[in-house]
C-alpha cells in the first residue's frame, strides 16, 4: 500500500509542477500584454479574478464534499 501512496504523492507533485509552469506563462503573458497596452488590464484583470475565484471556490466545494478543509492546509503567513 505504501508504494501506491508514494506514486500518488508523485502524481500530485507532477500536476502541481505542470500547473505552476502554466501559471507562470499566463503571468508573463499578462504582464507583457499590459506593458504593451495599458488598456488590456481592464480585460485581463477580471480573468485573474475569475481564475482565483474558481480555484478557491473549487477547493471550498471539494473540501465541503469530502469533509476536509483543504484551505486549512495552507499557512497563508508562509506563502510568499
Amino acid at each position: 500500500m505504501q508504494g501506491k501512496s508514494i506514486d500518488q504523492v508523485q502524481s500530485i507533485d507532477n500536476h502541481l509542477q505542470a500547473a505552476i509552469v502554466h501559471l507562470e506563462a499566463a503571468l508573463n503573458e499578462s504582464i507583457r500584454t499590459v506593458l504593451e497596452n495599458q488598456e488590456a488590464k481592464q480585460e485581463i484583470a477580471p480573468k485573474w479574478e475569475q481564475f482565483l475565484g474558481q480555484f478557491f471556490g473549487m477547493a471550498k466545494e471539494k473540501g465541503r464534499k469530502s469533509r476536509i478543509n483543504l484551505l486549512s492546509w495552507i499557512s497563508f503567513s508562509k506563502v510568499r
